[in-house]
Parts: C-alpha cells; structure tokens; sequence
C-alpha cells in the first residue's frame, strides 16, 4: 500500500511511528495548520487516540487540502487521514478517520449541518478513491472513525439510525465504522474501534 500511495499520489508523505500512544488531530480549524500523527498527548488540541501497546509500526497519512486530484483543478472528496500497518499485507487493518471540532451535541446534530451523514459520504468517497486507483482491492473492507474529538459523551447512537446503520454501511460499502474518538490497535491484523 506504500508503494502505490507514493506512485500515485507523490505529492502525499507518509510518516512513520512505533510509539505505544498516538494521537490524530486536525489544525486546520484550530490553527490553519494540518492533520498532524504525534507521540505525545497535545495540550493545545482534542484528538483521535490509538492506543499502540505492542508497538506495532504504523503509516500515518494525512492529507492537505484537496489531496486526492481527479483531473486539472478537480478534487475528491476526503477525509482527514488513512493509517495502516508497514507490513502492508493483505490482511493488515486499513483505518481512515473524519473528525469534525463541534463544541457541543448541539451543534454537533444541527440537523442544516448534518455533520454525520457528511462525514461518513467523506469517508465512503475517500475509500472509493483508494479503491478505484488500485491503492487497495475493492473488495478488501476497511475500518473508519468517524469523531468529534470535542465531544465526551457517547455520540455514536447520535450518528447513527434505522434508515443510515453501521451495518449498512458495511455491508454496501465494506467499511466498518464507529463514532468515536479512539480505538486499539492489537495487531497488523486487528484493530479495535472503540465505543464511547
């Protein structure tokens, strides 16, 4: 997966880590700055956790504005990052994480927002693009966190409803994914999504 992410996105860079804590945050609202992989817990940001205790060696890849190109000035809709083992196996977890910094449920749910729903079509477009580009098979499922780093309280049973279920997701998309802000890594194999 490292070699056909450099291939075919040359301009992205991939940042390697081993550490037993890793935190995924998003400057851009905060700061203007860029989703940035740290070792240690940020004072200035909320985050994505990964708890990384074996260490198992990871790809960060965060992604600039408009970092996914379909032709001249054209760009797909993305998400903030992708994660993956460096073994780069067939088997190996893939994760890709959407946050959105909402200070508060409420407006987190706006329903004129509709932040949920937004963030999943981001996620499902970015895994799309990886999977026609041959970054990945397209059969293959992946994972996805969807967060408001913000937010403490269980925010899953917010995102999802009868009509737009997690299992729907999976089983249309092949994306298995959680609203929520951390998850384990237990292996190149195994990856943990957390529940608030």
């Amino acid at each position: 997966m490292k070699d056909k992410i450099e291939s075919i996105l040359p301009d992205h860079t991939l940042i390697l880590s081993e550490a037993p804590d890793l935190y995924i945050v998003d400057y851009k609202d905060i700061n203007g700055g860029d989703v940035e992989l740290l070792e240690s817990e940020p004072a200035d940001a909320k985050h994505v956790y990964l708890e990384n205790k074996q260490p198992i060696a990871i790809y960060f890849d965060g992604f600039k504005d408009n970092a996914l190109p379909v032709s001249v000035g054209v760009h797909n809709s993305q998400c903030e990052c992708v994660v993956f083992p460096t073994s780069c196996k067939n088997s190996d977890w893939i994760l890709f994480v959407e946050t959105k910094y909402a200070n508060n449920l409420q407006a987190a749910f706006k329903e004129e927002y509709d932040y949920p729903r937004g963030m999943v079509k981001q996620i499902i477009e970015t895994v799309k693009y990886f999977r026609d580009k041959g970054i990945i098979a397209q059969k293959r499922r992946v994972t996805a966190i969807i967060s408001f780093p913000n937010l403490i309280a269980a925010f899953n049973s917010f995102v999802f409803t009868e009509d737009f279920s997690e299992i729907d997701i999976l089983r249309k998309h092949r994306i298995l994914v959680r609203a929520t802000n951390s998850a384990i890594i237990k292996s190149e194999k195994r990856i943990t999504l957390n529940s608030i």
